[in-house]
């Protein structure tokens, strides 16, 4: 098929039209996606759920057309419309040089972290990875990965309906320098903890940042002592097995016992559940 065959695309110049595309003219538009990078599928799902969410901002951002009508930008956009069923307002260009295309998409995607920076909102880059691992954990994803991570919309989202998260990342910055443990572990498992037991929360952070009046094998008196362990040797540890150590110091805590040892195998023949806390 000709790549000029959807009907207005072609133009000998630049021009901006902004257009209702719905699913059926995105998938006619899709036709013309003949040069183009391989479709990331977890983009697309991602800006799909954004789409039936109504989450979907209409930011200026075109789908854009070369003069003999290819799909230059904005394959991955029209793939969440005919995926998501929904009809949006999008700024179209046509008429460009099939050679911009080299310079499309060039810039940084802008972050969590960066739309909360704009808002003016305190520790950013730690606050936009606790509610991210908090969004996770709610998914049922307890590991720092996942087929479907979440967009920046939902983690926002996330964010307006559970905003203590923001008073616990302030307790995970405050602990950076007195635990060997990423800020990220430390404010989910605040979070965490909070919703079971807020004055056991309070008391197992204090001592964890501070380590007094701690007996040998308590299982704050443990963590840190692992925790300090790890971060002294060499490599990197996954944040999940971290994630798994402060939970079960937690749980051991809970239950009034001692802990003398701190591991978690997610693997082998005999793989351990994650660790839930209680």
């Amino acid at each position: 098929m000709p790549r000029n065959t959807v009907p207005g695309l072609t133009r000998e110049k630049p021009e901006y039209t902004v257009v209702e595309v719905t699913p059926k003219l995105a998938e006619k538009w899709l036709k013309q996606n003949t040069h183009n990078r391989k479709v990331r599928e977890n983009a697309v799902f991602g800006y799909a759920r954004d789409m039936e969410a109504g989450k979907w901002a209409e930011n200026g951002e075109a789908i854009k057309f070369a003069k003999d009508g290819t799909l230059l930008d904005g394959q991955h956009r029209l793939h969440a419309i005919v995926l998501s069923g929904v009809t949006l307002r999008m700024l179209v260009v046509t008429g460009l040089e099939i050679v911009t295309q080299e310079t499309m998409d060039d810039g940084r995607k802008r972050t969590v972290a960066d739309a909360l920076t704009l808002r003016g909102v305190p520790n950013a880059v730690q606050l936009a990875a606790i509610t991210r691992r908090a969004l996770m954990w709610k998914q049922g994803v307890y590991r720092n990965v996942g087929s479907r991570p979440p967009t920046n919309a939902e983690t926002l989202t996330f964010l307006g309906e559970h905003p203590e998260l923001k008073d616990s990342t302030s307790i995970a910055v405050s602990l950076r320098k007195a635990v060997a443990l990423p800020s990220s572990v430390v404010g989910l498992t605040h979070w965490l903890f909070s919703a079971i037991d807020k004055d056991d929360t309070d008391w197992f952070f204090d001592r964890l940042g501070t380590g007094a009046n701690l007996e040998q094998f308590h299982p704050v008196w443990t963590l840190r002592k692992r925790a300090y362990e790890i971060s002294n040797e060499p490599g990197r540890v996954p944040e999940d097995m971290l994630l798994a150590f402060v939970i079960k110091a937690w749980n051991a805590y809970r239950d009034g016992s001692q802990l003398r040892l701190l591991r978690f195998t997610p693997g082998g023949a005999n793989p351990e559940k994650f660790p839930q806390p209680k």
